[in-house]
């Protein structure tokens, strides 16, 4: 089949890029791009040993991130850091003593149970899941 110039072809041709589409192109694609950074970043502290009493952390084991929180009296969780849907990695929050998740709002409590959706599933276990300890 043979193609005819037509004057509306850079209108209707469907590998184009409208220069106003630009900024929303670089803006869903900036999760992936932090989602990878993430990855290869180191954790906040080298070792769940180091994690003070009501202090959460995300501690990277290998090339596993784990979200880890020692509780007033030792025990201590160990949880998955990373979501399940999109990688998203999740973020200690402090003030609320709660894991937040920065792509869709989520919020888990130290031991990984939802606390807030849109998730629904718990975060998932890491090394049987929690640990008594002594407190220090």
């Amino acid at each position: 089949m043979r193609v005819k110039d037509n004057a509306f072809s850079a209108v209707y041709e469907p590998s184009r890029k409208p220069v106003k589409a630009a900024a929303t192109f670089v803006s869903e694609n900036s999760t992936t791009l932090t989602n990878l950074a993430q990855y290869l970043a180191p954790g906040e502290l080298a070792s769940v040993d180091e994690l003070e009493p009501g202090q959460g952390a995300i501690v990277r084991d290998g090339l596993t991130k784990i979200a880890a929180y020692r509780a007033e009296d030792g025990t201590h969780y160990q949880r998955s850091a990373v979501r399940t849907h999109l990688g998203c990695h999740l973020q200690w929050n402090s003030l609320e003593t709660c894991w937040d998740c920065p792509c869709h709002g989520s919020h888990f409590a130290p031991d990984g149970s939802v606390l807030n959706g849109p998730a629904i599933a718990p975060l998932a276990e890491i090394g049987g899941g929690h640990h008594a300890q002594a407190a220090e």
